[in-house]
């Protein structure tokens, strides 16, 4: 994720969250999950590159 950050020019912080109390608060049920700045992009796969990017530039 921080490579495909660094690919297009955006700096962020990335956390990996292993609380399943904390991982709950967004009803998410499966991992892997991604969540960014608040939102569920993605439960239960990896997402294919060219749409973390996209998610990316769209929340920079």
């Amino acid at each position: 994720m921080m490579a495909v950050m660094a690919e297009v020019g955006v700096v962020g912080a990335l956390d990996h969250v292993r609380d399943l109390t904390e991982i709950g608060r967004y009803g998410v049920m499966s991992t892997p999950a991604l969540v960014i700045n608040g939102k569920v992009k993605a439960v239960g796969s990896v997402p294919p590159r060219a749409k973390l990017k996209a998610w990316i530039v769209q929340a920079a």
